[in-house]
């Protein structure tokens, strides 16, 4: 909505166009940043009694200021400059986006004959026209430098905006990069090209042990005790991603960083500076082992049965828990080996810490000692480049879960029995001991005796081995847990399958009570998983079993003769050779003892 005022001259009327209050409230807020450096540059301008009147215009015509010491009068701010000021300085600059000037009688509308006036255009970074300085005076007080004047004060507003913006700007990315950095859990370190400290976030500064405010402006090497390995970069002016360190400090030892190198360079690329991102390699297991999933899930409320053998071996297995003593688990294959394991690491002093489990069955030979200790970057062929923990790292400060350790090669065994005394590990090609703080588990199902009596197993292992020894009974010796496992399973699957299985019939149950269990609970398990997938209706029958369980105990007696006339006959065939017989029969060197001690096979030497 406008208003119109007229002013009548000499018999001329000049109509004048406003807008309203509100829209020139809104029109300054917008160019607050302009009218702000306007209004200062203003005032120092008048500050001589100089009889000019100054002027800020918007890029829509609308006087926004008016400041001077002899007002000019016919601006006024909320003035439209429109078509009835056309042959004006002001309104020339802004259609044109140029300087001019328009002296006395150059104006055509009479009014203005006694007038002259100046404008420049104020442009924003983009170069477009943002607004316009005015500047007006009567013919008398009006000066030749006029329209440099103008020009000098567009130029000064436009180049304080654009400063004051880019300081804006500057402040900000700087609040940017201080937040992003405080909220980072890297420690972050900026150097100029002189290796000196500029910046250093709070988490660097505890990694490193130094006061942020003691450290800025300091050579990197003056702010710890060790020589700092990011000056290589100085050197090479090349960064890198993700490389490890270990790094001996006289008061802290070996420290183990996970390091990142930017280089900073100028407009012109030459090198300016390095920042160092830098992570102490503990928080990243600790990280990757939970993301992986290397962390106990089972508690001992998780194990099912009331039999008092295993009732026992859970006593044990909580009398272990409060021990950092080393753990035994001995038991048939399924027995829930791993899950006691599990259980003692969750109510362990290790249990914020990583729960590794290995086993040492699948295991290569020849890959064993790599993945127990790890290696050097280039040990030996196919290695990765950058290296690779063994399982000792990443289980530090947790528990190692060694299964099937009776597996381990004889060097191996040694190797193993070195790091349970000192602590201490060496990754392969390397030259440097790494400390390592871990809970050892280890668990087999065969007979350790026997095996040390044949001297595949050490028997000094064995002992530093089987400090707190728990067995845990075959589920044929504790049938009476059976239906309690199986309703177990059943509300487990019913749920995870999405089926509605509302009981167990007696005709489902009573065969498992007379069924032997080579695979114990992992096989009642996996029974159960089976019918519940298979059932069609609410109700778990004897038609939901699998037909090995209705196999005879006298068919399993004939399978267990098989088993021994095969394992003589390939006795016989190799000589006695026991590698050759395992390998031809299918199982490992332990388990063919086993199988010997359990059939009676005498062995001819």
């Amino acid at each position: 909505m406008y208003n119109i005022h007229e002013n009548v001259m000499k018999g001329h009327v000049v109509v004048k166009n406003f807008i309203s209050d509100e829209e020139l409230q809104r029109r300054k807020k917008e160019k607050l940043s302009y009218l702000f450096t306007a209004k200062k540059l203003f005032k120092e301008f008048l500050k001589t009694p100089v009889p000019f009147t100054v002027s800020f215009i918007d890029s829509g015509g609308v006087i926004l200021l008016v400041k001077g010491n002899r007002k000019d009068l016919f601006f006024e701010e909320g003035l439209i400059i429109d078509e009835n000021f056309k042959n004006t300085a002001i309104f020339i600059a802004l259609k044109e986006n140029v300087s001019v000037e328009i002296k006395g009688k150059e104006h055509n509308f009479p009014p203005f004959y006694n007038w002259s006036c100046a404008a420049a255009p104020i442009r924003d970074e983009n170069g477009k026209v943002t607004g316009v300085v005015g500047l007006s005076a009567e013919n008398e007080f009006y000066p030749n430098y006029a329209v440099g004047i103008a020009s000098a004060l567009a130029k000064a507003i436009e180049d304080e905006v654009k400063l004051q913006n880019l300081l804006d700007e500057v402040e900000l990315s700087k609040k940017y990069a201080e937040v992003i950095s405080e909220g980072n859990k890297d420690g972050v370190l900026v150097l100029d090209a002189n290796a000196h400290v500029l910046y250093i976030n709070e988490t660097g500064a505890n990694i490193l042990r130094v006061e942020r405010k003691d450290a800025i402006g300091k050579h990197v090497s003056e702010i710890v005790d060790f020589t700092p390995v990011i000056l290589g970069v100085f050197k090479t002016h090349r960064g890198y991603v993700d490389k490890e360190f270990i790094i001996e400090s006289p008061s802290r030892g070996l420290l183990h960083f996970l390091k990142t190198a930017v280089v900073l360079r100028n407009k012109d690329g030459e090198f300016a500076g390095v920042v160092d991102f830098f992570r102490e390699i503990k928080r990243i297991r600790k990280f990757v082992t939970k993301y992986i999933g290397a962390e106990a899930r089972f508690a001992f409320a998780d194990i099912i049965g009331e039999d008092p053998r295993l009732k026992e071996a859970i006593r044990l297995a909580r009398t272990a828990a409060r021990s950092s003593s080393p753990v035994l688990i001995t038991g048939e294959t399924g027995t829930g080996k791993e899950m006691f394991a599990q259980a003692i690491h969750f109510e362990s002093n290790y249990s914020n810490g990583p729960f590794v489990a290995l086993n040492c069955g699948a295991v290569p030979r020849d890959l064993a000692e790599s993945e127990l200790f790890g290696y050097e970057p280039g040990a030996f062929t196919d290695a990765d480049k950058n290296g690779r923990p063994g399982k000792f790292e990443l289980a530090d400060g947790g528990t190692l879960f060694l299964d099937e350790v009776e597996e381990l090669p004889p060097v191996m065994q040694s190797k193993l029995l070195r790091v349970l005394e000192d602590k201490v590990i060496t990754r392969i090609g390397g030259t440097r001991s790494l400390k390592v703080n871990v809970r050892i588990i280890s668990a087999t199902n065969n007979d350790l005796d026997l095996l040390i009596k044949e001297n595949s197993f050490r028997r000094d292992l064995y002992y530093r081995l089987n400090v707190i020894q728990i067995h845990i009974p075959p589920l044929r010796e504790r049938r009476g847990d059976i239906p309690l496992l199986v309703d177990h399973f059943l509300k487990k699957f019913s749920e995870e399958l999405g089926k509605k299985i509302e009981r167990v019939d007696n005709s489902f149950i009573e065969p498992l009570m007379n069924y032997e269990f080579p695979g114990n609970v992992r096989e009642l398990q996996n029974i159960v998983e089976r019918a519940v997938n298979i059932a069609r209706s609410s109700v778990l029958t004897k038609e939901h079993l699998p037909e090995s369980v209705f196999k005879t105990k006298r068919g399993v007696e004939n399978l267990e003769l098989l088993k021994k006339k095969i394992i003589e006959r390939t006795l016989l065939e190799t000589n006695f050779n026991i590698s050759l017989t395992a390998k031809r029969v299918g199982v490992s060197r332990p388990t063919l003892y086993k199988l010997i001690k359990r059939f009676d096979i005498p062995i001819i030497k």
